[in-house]
């Protein structure tokens, strides 16, 4: 996750081009008050996969409705506990899986929709037909042919030259014309297949030989619950993989500044475009914390540059000091590093660029059975830093477990309100709509339901409540308890909103827990941070940029204290 408000952004942060609204995602309503404010970076299919239009053929698994919102996110923390020193340290949220549309023929590239939104909302994708535009194009096709075929005596020649007048999108600036076909042959053929949306589809399958020898096998490995403790899932062996061969590819994003990853404390001040209204704004002097997404990028302590893999599964491969049994390289397929140049070029050179061009592979150590885990070494630093952050850790919510985990404890006990207070740790708890009527209570029109009714895609009818007593049967006295009505008399006039119902033998299932925004374990300032680290012998001198600002600062300082030694000599001979 990503979230963007209270965050360093540069003019170009290359992650906006590969991330996904949070707001099509179950579970984002505990993460902050306004889901338009959370990216996802999701790796591997969520990142690798382009998109056309007119040939999108994979969709996520599951079902949708009309915003595109989809549940089939998993979300858990693997089994670690909130009361371990590696919570917080990776994401809950995993398993994000994609299914075909249709037959997707062998040697296809896999094509998922961005949205209209994505190529209508940026600039510089204004060349890009939209789906309606490939209507238009086929028309245009269909009049143009209309016309030549009623012009007496003309030459090809002549007809291919007018088409090229006709397609000229410098000309007409226009996202149909984009859709037009190179020449007229191609235009009059498209409309007999399919028409100018499926012109590239021939082009979109690649020969079997033709992926052998330029891509890379991405299925090696499969995600499970990692057998390195506190640390969440990792990545296995899917079938034997021998020493020095490719367990999986990694292309990377760059990011030229590490500064973008940290978070500050808000501010409330006068918006700077309006001037009169308060905005919400960041307080550069009170860094608080980094992004959680710095924990799945690559650094160098010399450097600010991040590189942050974005392979299938690649993200989950765990830390090894002592037995790792893979290793990052530079990738050799010419295919995958698309700008080898940029070796050779300071990262204030090539930082800024609005496309990845470099890639990783892991490459196994040794021979890795089927099943093993696959390992690296994250580096000395990396190391030195979670012994550290174990070292130091300290519990800070002993009875916290996040909702997303009670709301899938079949068996749960809950907690009374002389137990435990779920509020005072960012848990609210709410009873579903479903139980509340079949407990025969009317509150259909209560402003407190949420998820029913004001929304217009109503996906869980809530209600906030509370327990009073857990009978012996492991039943419930509950309290439903009004949210706060500012339409209501106010306290001073002595007219408190009270309790509306209290509802007796209700079932363990009649609970939903919702995690308050900023409340879940990766947000606390606590949770664990550091990227993993290059090796020395990988990164290019050149990229050691804050390696060259400190010689900067000592060959100044030096001259600085020449000059002074000069001056105390010149003082000595007067």
């Amino acid at each position: 996750m990503f979230s963007q408000e209270l965050t360093h952004r540069p003019l170009q942060f290359l992650w906006d081009e590969y991330t996904w609204a949070g707001s099509v995602f179950y579970g984002m309503d505990g993460e902050t008050d306004d889901e338009k404010d959370v990216n996802f970076a999701s790796f591997g299919m969520g990142a690798a996969i382009n998109c056309m239009l007119p040939l999108v053929n994979v969709e996520d698994y599951g079902t949708h409705d009309e915003l595109y919102f989809t549940d089939n996110i998993g979300l858990d923390n693997a089994g670690v506990s909130s009361q371990s020193p590696g919570v917080g340290a990776f994401t809950p949220f995993h398993n994000r899986t994609f299914e075909a549309m249709r037959d997707i023929p062998a040697g296809q590239e896999l094509f998922v929709s961005y949205g209209e939104t994505y190529f209508a909302s940026r600039p510089k994708y204004y060349m890009v037909p939209l789906s309606e535009d490939y209507d238009v194009a086929d028309s245009i096709i269909q009049k143009f042919q209309n016309l030549t075929q009623r012009l007496p005596h003309v030459s090809s020649t002549f007809v291919d030259d007018l088409w090229q007048i006709t397609r000229d999108p410098d000309i007409w600036q226009s996202r149909p014309f984009y859709a037009l076909p190179s020449n007229y042959t191609k235009a009059t053929n498209s409309l007999n297949n399919g028409g100018t949306a499926m012109l590239h589809y021939n082009e979109s399958i690649r020969s079997l030989d033709w992926l052998e020898e330029n891509g890379e096998c991405a299925d090696n490995i499969y995600a499970h619950v990692s057998t390195i403790p506190h640390a969440g899932r990792g990545a296995f062996a899917r079938r034997f993989i021998g020493k020095g061969e490719v367990v999986s590819p990694a292309p990377l994003i760059h990011l030229p500044n590490r500064n973008v990853m940290k978070m500050y404390d808000g501010m409330v001040a006068k918006d700077p475009d309006e001037g009169s209204e308060d905005v919400l704004l960041r307080d550069t002097t009170k860094e608080y914390h980094e992004q959680l997404l710095l924990n799945y990028c690559f650094g160098h302590r010399d450097s600010t540059l991040l590189l942050c893999p974005y392979g299938l599964l690649s993200s989950l491969i765990n830390h090894s000091h002592e037995a790792p049994n893979t290793k990052i390289v530079w990738s050799q397929k010419r295919s995958l590093i698309s700008h080898p140049e940029w070796m050779n070029q300071t990262v204030d050179e090539w930082g800024e660029k609005a496309s990845t061009g470099l890639s990783f592979d892991f490459v196994a150590l040794r021979d890795i059975k089927e099943t093993e885990e696959i390992l690296i070494d994250y580096g000395v630093e990396w190391e030195n830093a979670w012994k550290q952050h174990v070292r130091e850790f300290r519990i800070e919510r002993e009875h916290y477990i996040p909702a997303f985990e009670l709301n899938s404890i079949a068996d749960l006990r809950v907690y009374t309100v002389n137990e435990y207070d779920y509020v005072s740790d960012g848990v609210l708890v709410f009873c579903r709509r479903v139980h509340i009527l079949m407990a025969g209570i009317d509150i259909e029109e209560a402003d407190d339901w949420e998820g029913y009714r004001s929304d217009p895609y109503p996906r869980l009818g809530i209600y906030p409540c509370r327990v009073l007593e857990r009978n012996h049967d492991d039943s419930y006295t509950v309290e439903l308890t009004p949210q706060a009505d500012t339409s209501s008399p106010s306290e001073e006039d002595g007219e408190e909103r009270g309790v509306s119902y209290v509802l007796f033998d209700v079932p363990r299932d009649i609970f939903y827990f919702r995690d308050e925004p900023m409340e879940r374990d990766h947000h606390q300032s606590w949770a664990f941070r550091h990227d993993m680290r290059i090796p020395d012998e990988m990164f290019p001198d050149i990229w050691r940029n804050l390696q060259k600002e400190e010689e900067d600062k000592d060959d100044a300082a030096t001259e600085n204290d020449s000059d002074v030694s000069n001056d105390v000599e010149s003082e000595t001979e007067l």
